[in-house]
């Protein structure tokens, strides 16, 4: 590279006079310094990635667990004791017999549970907030939305008295299992309860949505991945029949069971 020319100006000033590489041109330009964007806008968008990223393998792991299959060659009219799946398009109830020689729940549950020795009785499991809060959907407020689904939250167990058998339809399913499985299904509802001393239910102090219905104190906790449907899908592995290996969604609980509408 040829140096600079030095030459003498006006008045005996010496003038420096840049020879033609030193002249800026456009491949010798000095380059601008990229713009950085904001560090809180970097975090706000890679936390924003990180969400989309997180839904999208959350919902992977719910269709994959859903088709994954646990006690695939279950027979579903083995037995003669009729319990029952209902949907309510969110979520899944379990129904049994009020009175049998494995668990009489009229005398077991209070007298807050208006149970008949004909009847039969549902159990739901879940969020306790959003059982004691949230009677329709109108109700529903997305701070409690974000806690149940975020959050590890306390759990509460919804009991509702029925006269008899669901009504048939595309919400029902059925399942005829023997006393030893209907044992097992009874130890699991129990396991849902936070128990007394003496082996009781503790009763919350909640009207309950109708003349029918009470709330009980829970146990474990409620979260994105121990849902109301992960408990009632559970309820059918203990039986011993066909279910989900994991089923967060009310359609995940209900994938594997039989279409037969609640008939005989």
């Amino acid at each position: 590279m040829a140096a600079a020319v030095h030459s003498p100006g006006a008045y005996g000033i010496h003038v420096t006079t840049p020879t033609l590489n030193e002249i800026p041109t456009e491949e010798n330009a000095p380059s601008p310094k990229k713009r950085r964007l904001p560090r809180a806008l970097r975090w706000l968008i890679r936390g924003f990635l990180l969400m989309v990223l997180a839904t999208v393998l959350y919902f992977g792991a719910a269709e994959l667990g859903t088709r994954i299959a646990i006690n695939g060659s279950a027979d579903p009219d083995a037995g003669g004791i009729d319990v029952y799946l209902v949907s309510n398009g969110v979520h899944v109830d379990i129904w049994v017999p009020a009175q049998r020689p494995e668990r009489d729940w009229v005398a077991w549950l209070p007298n807050e549970v208006p149970l008949r020795p004909s009847g039969y009785v549902a159990f739901g499991w879940g969020d306790r907030e959003f059982f004691l809060n949230v009677p329709t959907w109108d109700d529903l407020t997305l701070g409690t939305a974000l806690r149940g689904a975020f959050l590890p939250t306390p759990s509460a167990m919804h009991v509702l008295a029925f006269s008899g058998p669901p009504r048939i339809g595309d919400n029902v399913h059925r399942l005829s299992i023997t006393a030893k499985r209907y044992s097992d299904l009874v130890a699991f509802i129990d396991s849902g309860f936070q128990l007394e001393d003496d082996g009781r239910p503790v009763l919350l102090d909640h009207p309950g949505y109708n003349w029918n219905d009470r709330f009980f104190d829970g146990s474990a906790h409620y979260h994105l991945f121990s849902t109301c449907n992960v408990w009632t899908n559970s309820a059918v592995k203990a039986m011993g029949q066909k279910a989900a290996l994991w089923a967060p969604f009310e359609r995940s609980a209900r994938y594997h069971l039989p279409r037969n509408r609640g008939s005989r």
